[in-house]
């Protein structure tokens, strides 16, 4: 009888409407693998159970695993506080990195992959640049984690021949800052704007929530980073926070834990952002739909690239005194970055101040004043 069936490990059997099913079921981190199984009495059960136990643990039971693997390299790197302690978007991106590296790599050694080896790998996703880097920059991390645990002697991903991203971050000149705001719809335009003023990335946006808030301060700490920062806010910010406290108030919604800015049906943005993002780009022009359709040279919108308008605004600003101003510092202050590098990137490599009210207040006024926005929408119903 199959009830009487001595089951491997990892091997559950359900029976439901009469008929035996088989999984190879394993729990790890918190995270469940769940993988049907053949009956144990079939020919495919044995590679069945085989591949999913190599997909878990980078082996079949028996087979001897070199101290050096690559399976193994992933597997301790995602098990160690390194990796348990990175913010939960960029623990996403990592795990792709990783699954790409078992896929390319799994029957080597780390000591084994050379330079050459990386570059074929990122080449295959250069049709993507963003992606691309990422996944090395990912790749490299993993590489450099375990160079001091005995993987390998070398990082293979250093001096990587990248190819420049075709998806610009920058700033967003006048004209089209005009256009998104006096067009765009209104619960869009309220996320570009606290972008615009605050300097933050997407994630950290549409997460802004209520308890981050007192005394007109946002104190943050960063979801790609893990960075605190902590940033006065513009009188524009501050206009679009009170509405949405009014909302929830009239609502009798109280949820400081709740982000604030909210999509077209009230509700906390969630993963849909991007989309809608996209969708409201093409919507008033500011891009065609295939992003191919798009002129050589012109103009890419990105949300990022309100972050760099931030920069680039107070750069141009400040820049004309350095004396009073202060250096690069203030960037880093501001926008929350590890490296004078990265924020002379995103200031262009102007001298900048970024750390006080008075800074804030530097930025011009956008656009329209907060009642007046999305106002073309209630004009256009009204018709």
């Amino acid at each position: 009888m199959a009830g009487d069936i001595r089951l491997e490990r990892y091997v559950q059997r359900k029976l439901a409407r009469g008929r035996e099913y088989f999984f190879f079921r394993v729990v790890r981190d918190g995270k469940e693998t769940r993988k049907p199984l053949p009956h144990p009495f079939d020919p495919g059960y044995r590679s069945a159970y085989n591949a999913a136990h190599r997909e878990v643990f980078g082996t079949v039971p028996g087979e001897f695993e070199s101290p050096r693997a690559i399976t193994r390299l992933v597997r301790e790197h995602k098990d160690s506080v390194k990796y348990s302690k990175l913010p939960k978007a960029s623990r996403l991106l990592r795990d792709y990195a990783l699954d790409l590296m078992t896929e390319r790599w799994g029957e080597f050694e780390a000591d084994q992959i050379r330079p050459i080896h990386v570059q074929a790998v990122y080449d295959s996703l250069s049709e993507r640049p963003a992606t691309a880097n990422r996944r090395l920059d990912d790749m490299s991390a993993v590489f450099s984690w375990g160079r001091t645990r005995g993987f390998s002697d070398e990082n293979p991903c250093r001096r990587i021949e990248r190819v420049q991203s075709d998806e610009s971050y920058e700033p967003w000149p006048d004209e089209k800052l005009e256009l998104l705001i006096s067009k765009g719809k209104r619960h869009i335009v309220k996320v570009a704007l606290v972008a615009l003023y605050t300097g933050q990335r997407r994630a950290d946006v549409i997460g802004m929530c209520e308890n981050q808030i007192r005394d007109g301060i946002w104190s943050i700490e960063q979801g790609k980073t893990g960075n605190a920062v902590t940033l006065p806010l513009h009188p524009v910010v501050l206009a679009i926070i009170e509405e949405e406290r009014a909302a929830r108030r009239k609502a009798q919604v109280v949820a400081p834990a709740l982000p604030l800015l909210t999509n077209s049906r009230g509700k906390p943005w969630g993963l849909g952002f991007g989309a809608s993002w996209t969708k409201e780009l093409i919507r008033i022009g500011l891009r065609p739909k295939r992003m191919e359709e798009m002129e050589e040279d012109a103009f890419r919108p990105t949300f990022h690239g309100l972050r760099t308008t931030n920069a680039t605004v107070i750069a141009n600003t400040v820049a004309r005194n350095p004396d009073l101003f202060g250096g690069i510092q203030r960037v880093q202050a501001m926008l929350g970055h590890l490296s004078e590098r990265m924020s002379r990137h995103y200031a262009r490599r102007a001298e900048v101040e970024h750390m006080n009210r008075e800074t804030v207040l530097l930025l011009p006024d956008f656009g329209k004043h907060i009642s007046e926005i999305g106002k073309h929408e209630a004009d256009e119903a009204a018709k």
